[in-house]
């Protein structure tokens, strides 16, 4: 180490040590008064970028059913604004490519309409989509958009969906009797679809007598609530950490409209997700309605829900530095 230390004076005193070491010259100065020739520097150039992930799971391949009875006993998160929890199915031929493939939805909330009338906590959207791709990306499809009584995101709360030969039908909350039956299910379900529907210009009929298997999941963003700058998703905030959670208590699917014969079931009563009934889906691009997700594995969990001490599948949506 060579080490040559020169003093001089040019009205205050400086002193600069040149240290050569292992091949390397470096400078280092000491003393003096000089102002900082940058004390205020701004505001940072590069503001802190954020990214939003959630999770979303499938029974393709796994689990799949044709005709019967589904209950799901789910909690929802606050949806305003930017949420969209799903709980819907998709035909098993994905061959014939969506929408022919068909899809139903048996709950989605977050829509744009529930937001701009402040009801996002009792407005749900049910329906389903068939058929083929027509011009400019339409296509046939049913579907209700509509306030229900109760906030559906303050607690758990029963969806069923019921599926003949003849009908779709899905109720939100219904009466159940001693037998865990719907009570007078003919004028108390929240949707209904007539599925023996086989003429006209967009018949039904073929679409909906086949296997379907299950999808639920959590999207932030995108066309369901029109929203498409993160900024804008104001239900991941500082008051709850930046995250949302999307509860599910349990499945269970019976062999027809009657709570009898349970043919599947997940109760969600272990430490993990059970992969031999689900696959986690991971991806970057969403679920391809210009959502602001992405999904991945972490977003998935199985655990106790706080409030009521209910093991659960997790879904955990939340927003955080890149």
């Amino acid at each position: 180490m060579l080490n040559s230390i020169i003093h001089f004076q040019i009205k205050k005193l400086i002193i600069i040590s040149f240290m050569l070491l292992s091949g390397t010259l470096m400078a280092c100065s000491s003393g003096g008064d000089n102002p900082d020739p940058n004390p205020n520097p701004g505001p940072d150039p590069t503001p802190t970028k954020y990214i939003i992930s959630s999770g979303r799971i499938n029974t393709q391949n796994k689990f799949s059913f044709t005709y019967g009875r589904m209950d799901v006993s789910a909690k929802l998160p606050k949806t305003a604004n930017g949420l969209w929890p799903a709980i819907w199915l998709l035909g098993t031929d994905q061959s014939r490519g969506w929408p022919s493939c068909g899809e139903i939805d048996i709950l989605e909330m977050g829509g744009k309409a529930g937001i701009d009338n402040g009801t996002s906590e009792r407005f749900v959207t049910s329906g389903t989509h068939w058929g083929e791709l027509l011009d400019g990306g339409a296509h046939p499809a049913y579907a209700r958009n509509d306030n229900v009584p109760v906030n559906l995101q303050d607690d758990f709360h029963l969806y069923t969906f019921t599926w003949d030969e003849t009908k779709i039908r899905i109720f939100i909350d219904p009466e159940l009797d001693s037998d865990a039956n719907i009570v007078n299910p003919d004028n108390t379900w929240f949707y209904e679809i007539l599925i023996n529907v086989y003429n006209g210009e967009y018949p039904v009929g073929e679409y909906f007598h086949k296997p379907f298997f299950i999808i639920l999941n959590l999207a932030v963003g995108g066309d369901f609530p029109s929203i498409y700058d993160i900024d804008k998703i104001t239900a991941l905030n500082e008051a709850n950490n930046f995250e949302a959670k999307m509860y599910i208590d349990y499945i269970k699917i019976y062999d027809g409209v009657k709570a009898e014969n349970i043919k599947w079931q997940d109760l969600f009563d272990g430490n993990t997700l059970d992969d031999t009934k689900w696959n986690i889906e991971v991806n970057d691009d969403g679920g391809g309605n210009n959502e602001l997700q992405s999904y991945r594995s972490q977003n998935i969990s199985v655990g106790k829900e706080p409030e009521t001490d209910k093991n659960c599948l997790i879904i955990t949506a939340k927003k955080q530095a890149e």
